[in-house]
């Protein structure tokens, strides 16, 4: 599979792109990255950034954000695509994540904007997803 815009961003900036493969075939689904103690594999279609897999590493250790690489992958996507650039995906959560598929579907309707086209399958506008310091403030006027 030819490396896409994203991977090269993601490698212009320090990070290490791996090929993402269908469990243990040679069947290459996409490119990974690892942030924040979080596994992301995605596919480019032109403006449309399919999220292929999305798991925590580690069991939930210290106060790092489990949806920080989210992030950095709507970050990637807005600079390097053409506008509206969208991250679409479905929300599987494996069996043995610590990380709860329904805590998932909230967070990508509440904080990154999403629409829910289909049940389970979510879609945000890469533009739209807000900064961690913006998810910060919102998170302190919810518990005020």
């Amino acid at each position: 599979m030819k490396r896409d815009p994203i991977s090269e961003w993601f490698e212009q900036h320090g990070y290490e792109v791996r090929a993402h493969f269908l469990r243990k075939t040679g069947i290459q689904l996409g490119w990974r990255f690892v942030d924040s103690g979080c596994e992301v594999a995605w596919r480019c279609e032109g403006q449309r950034v399919w999220i292929v897999m999305f798991r925590r590493l580690d069991t939930r250790l210290g106060l790092a954000n489990p949806f920080a690489a989210l992030y950095v992958l709507a970050e990637a996507a807005r600079s390097v695509l053409p506008a509206p650039a969208w991250l679409y995906g479905n929300v599987q959560v494996l069996a043995d994540s610590p990380l709860a598929g329904a805590r998932l579907g909230r967070f990508y309707q509440r904080w990154a904007g999403a629409r829910e086209p289909q049940p389970g399958w979510f879609e945000l506008d890469a533009n739209r997803v807000c900064s961690l310091q913006d998810m910060r403030k919102r998170q302190k006027l919810d518990r005020a």
